[in-house]
């Protein structure tokens, strides 16, 4: 018969102070550490439907699609504990939980497509405000952020158009459907000050390097996909 304690007999936080004493333990008893975050799985499981069911419930998604991100966030807490700063552990897996079934419903839903190199312009962009901002300790008008990344005021409002749309989606399925689609006009971004290299062919040469990258996209996915 084993010599291991049954655990099962043991309150959470006696087992979440074992795990936190991991780093002072020796090899010889890595295997019950083990046995303690193996247990302290299988109590936590029952949190990532009951995150499911609060937070995620008008999401779209079924809930056994939603259970597997879910995991990955509590064997996130269970095996990163010690980064859980003070919150219990039912808040710091709440956290990890809810944050990984954000990313999966994030990946799966296609979003408005804002190109890599709009994103790359809005860094830019918010790179010049904070410059600004520190050297006249006032916020930039529109004409003064125009002429520090050299780009036509108009072709700038044509940028901020993108923002509201990077990288959001909503976690509603009825509130998707609403999701901002910005509609860009290309044709107005344009450099400011004559430049041998002007905004304009830029985004031509960004855009046609980014069909290229689309396709090597698919087929690093596709290297991953193989086992599914």
């Amino acid at each position: 018969m084993s010599d291991r304690p049954d655990l099962s007999e043991r309150s959470l936080d006696a087992l979440l102070a074992l795990l936190k004493e991991e780093s002072e333990e020796i090899d010889d008893v890595r295997e019950e550490i083990d046995d303690v975050r193996e247990e302290i799985l299988r109590r936590g499981t029952p949190i990532i439907g009951d995150v499911i069911a609060s937070s995620f419930a008008t999401s779209g998604f079924g809930s056994e699609e939603l259970f597997r991100p879910g995991y990955l966030g509590l064997l996130n807490a269970v095996y990163n504990f010690d980064l859980s700063r003070g919150k219990s552990f039912r808040e710091y897996a709440e956290n990890l939980i809810k944050g990984e079934i954000r990313n999966h419903i994030r990946d799966q839903v296609k979003q408005a497509a804002v190109p890599n190199w709009m994103r790359d312009l809005n860094r830019q962009i918010e790179v010049a405000e904070a410059r600004l901002l520190r050297e006249t300790g006032q916020l930039p008008s529109l004409g003064q952020l125009a002429d520090t990344v050299n780009i036509t005021e108009e072709g700038l409002t044509e940028i901020f158009k993108a923002r509201e749309a990077l990288s959001y989606v909503s976690l509603d399925a009825s509130q998707r459907e609403n999701d901002p689609i910005p509609k860009i006009d290309l044709s107005r971004i344009r450099s400011k000050r004559s430049t041998p290299f002007p905004i304009e062919y830029r985004i031509k040469l960004a855009s046609a390097l980014e069909k290229l990258a689309d396709l090597q996209q698919y087929l690093l996915h596709s290297l991953f996909r193989s086992g599914e």
